[in-house]
């Protein structure tokens, strides 16, 4: 019987994704222990070795039986590309756009041919409530508009497009900077997202794809920087 993941199990392992791209774990560190890490995830320990296979089948973790779990010294792909330094460097807005352009639309496009059921669930739960904060007008969407993509990154299961979460978020967060002074980019956000959700509950990779170049191109064109 194929193993089937739970949405609980997804929302854990993409938390403990999130710990290891911000730094908490290095390539080679030992995660804490089952009790420890699912009283800090409010989650049953059921849960949590169903997130860390998630985690393992992405490449992002090891288990080592009767040692305990260890992040993968792959995770070093950070330090080949220099993408640490990048982070800390002082990126202009049309560079990390331009990575999004590039990027982006074809994470769309596999995240629809390789979602699980629940992470799809998931992605669309974020983009719905991204919708909601921007109708709200509250400065929350920030926050989701990050899920949202980040969820899509993740469903690809490809270890590369998933180092790229922190400077993906660096320049979604730099756009929301922007957004302040283009406030019709919110409501472009609404239309942008519900085609991209559209398309991924469809399983169509070359729609999800296409509205998530035009997406990018849109939030550019507001923002006012240009395609050269």
């Amino acid at each position: 019987m194929p193993y089937v993941t739970s949405l609980l199990s997804v929302r854990a392992a993409d938390a403990i994704s999130e710990m290891i791209q911000q730094g908490r774990f290095q390539p080679g560190d030992k995660l804490p222990g089952e009790v420890d890490l699912s009283e800090e995830l409010h989650v049953s320990r059921t849960t949590l070795r169903e997130a860390l296979r998630i985690l393992a089948t992405r490449g992002l973790v090891e288990p080592h039986r009767g040692v305990g779990t260890f992040v993968t010294r792959s995770q070093t792909i950070h330090d080949d590309f220099d993408l640490l330094k990048i982070q800390n460097t002082r990126v202009n807005i049309k560079d990390l756009y331009e990575m999004r352009l590039m990027f982006e639309p074809q994470a769309a496009y596999y995240a629809a041919l390789r979602a699980t059921r629940e992470e799809l669930e998931q992605i669309i739960q974020y983009g719905e409530k991204d919708e909601e904060m921007i109708i709200r007008h509250d400065e929350r969407w920030n926050e989701y508009e990050q899920k949202f993509h980040n969820s899509i990154a993740s469903a690809t299961h490809n270890q590369f497009i998933t180092s790229l979460l922190p400077i993906f978020n660096r320049a979604i967060h730099q756009g929301i900077i922007l957004a302040h002074d283009a406030p019709s980019v919110g409501e472009l956000s609404l239309q942008d997202h519900r085609l991209i959700m559209m398309y991924l509950k469809e399983r169509n990779a070359i729609g999800a794809k296409t509205a998530m170049y035009l997406h990018m191109l849109n939030t550019m064109d507001k923002f006012h920087i240009d395609i050269d």
